[in-house]
């Protein structure tokens, strides 16, 4: 089977691409030929064996000259691999790369990494990305989304009827480690949030509040980069959070940083499924989350950490302070989000389900 990759931009580490970085890579262990179609800035030193070929016109941004070159740039290349199935992420690249291979009676699938018309969304965007899925649709053989919630709101919005949209619940890879379940005794406690610095993210709630538990023994690590990571850096030195708030920047790996860490927090206005999410709870940590999107398929409430309503300060409060206090509570819940990935977010079960699918359209076809 030759599997052709369509995403808007590789050069960041994101959700969407570290779900098409591993299941490249393990398509082509598998068997498989597969290729990437991306933008121009496309990160390749963790790909292996996998082909990639760089839109110089696809990118992020709308604009219609750039994107109708895509489209016949991404039309070319599909038309010289010839592949079985093309299988697009992201919106841009789910849209060029779908159009491109429907003009050359190639089945497409698309992989919903949260929708643009999601709950969080401006009203007049929300109509209009809605309106455009809608119709792109119309020709992609199957869609998948990551969380039932996505899945869920393509359905009530309208966007895809209930036959064509199915659920396949992230994965991550195992880590390298031996033993990932969080044991430590120290005297400072580390929380960790994984998000770049950008919209929909909220790091500056979390700095704000860590600052308001100024006699509990908390330190807090940053990974990720971003347009607002400047600014954030600017308000932890102007209120002299130095010696307690770290930066790390874009990491490769964050395994080292979790095995050290205590509680990992996600706070945004909406969301997908988001992978860091399942990275923590497979190094056995409880988990604060914005209640958005389909975070709480992962997240219980109280079980394994707190869902947190959006932008409520009070309760997140509430809650950091329950677990900086609570040195069983925070083991507790870290053991309940280990066997929770265990059971339902493994990466070989996300693989094996994708695989499955792919068939399915190729035979139909």
């Amino acid at each position: 089977m030759k599997i052709v990759q369509v995403i808007t931009r590789m050069d960041t580490m994101g959700g969407a691409q570290i779900h098409v970085r591993d299941l490249s890579n393990h398509l082509v262990m598998h068997g498989y030929d597969v290729s990437i179609i991306s933008g121009p800035n496309m990160c390749i030193h963790e790909l292996v064996n996998v082909k990639y070929f760089k839109c110089l016109s696809l990118k992020r941004e709308l604009h219609l000259f750039n994107d109708v070159r895509a489209f016949f740039e991404v039309r070319q290349i599909l038309k010289l691999e010839k592949p079985d199935l093309v299988a697009t992420h992201s919106s841009k690249g789910g849209i060029i790369g779908r159009l491109a291979a429907w003009s050359l009676r190639i089945p497409t699938v698309f992989t919903a990494h949260g929708w643009a018309f999601t709950e969080g969304v401006s009203y007049k965007k929300r109509k209009l990305y809605a309106a455009i899925e809608k119709s792109i649709g119309l020709i992609t053989k199957q869609i998948i989304a990551v969380s039932e919630y996505d899945r869920q709101l393509a359905i009530s919005s309208k966007v895809v009827p209930a036959i064509k949209i199915k659920t396949i619940r992230n994965g991550v890879i195992p880590f390298k480690g031996k033993k990932m379940l969080h044991s430590k005794d120290k005297s400072r406690i580390d929380i960790v949030m994984v998000a770049r610095f950008d919209v929909p993210k909220r790091q500056q709630d979390l700095i704000q509040t860590c600052e308001k538990m100024g006699n509990l023994p908390w330190h807090l690590s940053f990974v990720g980069d971003g347009k607002q990571l400047e600014e954030a850096q600017h308000y932890v030195r102007t209120h002299h959070l130095q010696d307690r708030i770290f930066f790390h920047g874009a990491l490769d790996s964050i395994e080292m940083l979790l095995s050290h860490s205590d509680i990992v927090v996600l706070l945004s206005d909406y969301e997908g499924f988001p992978l860091s999410i399942l990275e923590a709870m497979q190094a056995g940590l409880p988990i604060v989350a914005s209640d958005v999107g389909g975070v709480k398929e992962a997240v219980t409430d109280t079980y394994n950490g707190f869902l947190i309503p959006k932008r409520n300060h009070p309760i997140l409060l509430d809650r950091l302070t329950q677990l900086l206090t609570n040195t069983s509570l925070r083991k507790t819940m870290g053991l309940r989000s280990r066997l929770i990935f265990n059971e339902n977010f493994t990466f070989e079960k996300m693989l094996h389900d994708t695989i499955e699918t792919y068939k399915n359209i190729i035979e139909k076809k």
